[in-house]
């Protein structure tokens, strides 16, 4: 039975109460065990050749935006370009939910940072986005893993506060009673053909995660709409590859109506924990 993997990577700030970004994305990508190896092999071959440490990995932002780390923008443009022609050739399956912070807590019915203080449900709320998006991300996989008669498992970029979510988004996945964005037969799927998840730390190796940095990178840029500002680094031929292999040819963005049915919220009525004693 083939094999695939699910990288997932994050942009912006999940937290409801963190103000830096309007949007959060989280981005996710599927590689066949077969194209694992290239990529793994491509990724030493351009470290190799553009002076970079093959034991540390390719962090986009620390190469094409930090002030103290970032390349000169020739060997920048270089660099990417030769990517964009890698992943024109890779079958890479790519997946982005985007959603809007505003959006998301008026659709729970929060009105100020008041309303995730409290009790620990209350609290957690503000990590909500990462738990519906993920879910989406794990129904998409496991159509993929039926699809192709495959089994999975899934590597996440670790991060404080997602990492819970997306634990227990997965076990809901799961659920014989999952969230309304699941089907029943879609959880059974999940449990059956998802059989490991990896969080992968800062220092972890892994071509797969490296390219998925990267598209989540160029992405970020494209759903601020400041991808203008890179324009003389080669970044927007990454975002143009990324949309050919997107999945419906488009960023998936949250709707209210998929919060409020993931959290079975009513018409008129707020998340449970907002609701008055």
């Amino acid at each position: 039975m083939k094999h695939s993997t699910l990288f997932i990577d994050e942009s912006g700030k999940a937290s409801l109460i963190d103000a830096r970004y309007e949007d959060f994305i989280l981005t996710g990508v599927i590689l066949d065990d077969e194209d694992l190896r290239t990529v793994e092999g491509f990724f030493n071959y351009i470290k190799r050749k553009n002076g970079l440490d093959l034991k540390s990995p390719f962090h986009s932002y620390d190469l094409f935006e930090a002030p103290k780390t970032m390349m000169a923008q020739a060997q920048t443009k270089k660099l990417l370009t030769t990517i964009a022609d890698f992943i024109s050739i890779i079958p890479l399956k790519i997946n982005i939910i985007q959603a809007n912070k505003d959006m998301f807590k008026k659709a729970l019915g929060a009105k100020s940072e008041n309303d995730f203080k409290g009790d620990s449900e209350k609290k957690e709320m503000k990590e909500f986005p990462y738990r519906v998006m993920a879910t989406e991300l794990f129904d998409w996989f496991v159509k993929y893993l039926e699809s192709s008669d495959s089994i999975g498992q899934i590597v996440v970029d670790s991060r404080k506060g997602g990492d819970t979510q997306l634990i227990k988004s997965l076990n809901l996945s799961k659920d014989s009673n999952p969230p309304p964005l699941i089907t029943p037969a879609d959880a059974k799927l999940i449990k059956e053909r998802c059989s490991a998840i990896c969080f992968a730390e800062k220092n972890f190796l892994s071509g797969g995660l490296e390219i998925t940095d990267l598209i989540s990178f160029a992405a970020f840029f494209h759903v601020r709409r400041v991808m203008n500002s890179m324009r003389n680094c080669g970044l927007p031929k990454i975002w143009l590859e990324t949309r050919k292999n997107l999945e419906k040819g488009e960023i998936h963005k949250l709707k209210p109506v998929d919060v409020k049915k993931f959290f079975n919220i009513g018409r008129g009525e707020v998340y449970k924990a907002l609701k008055a004693v």
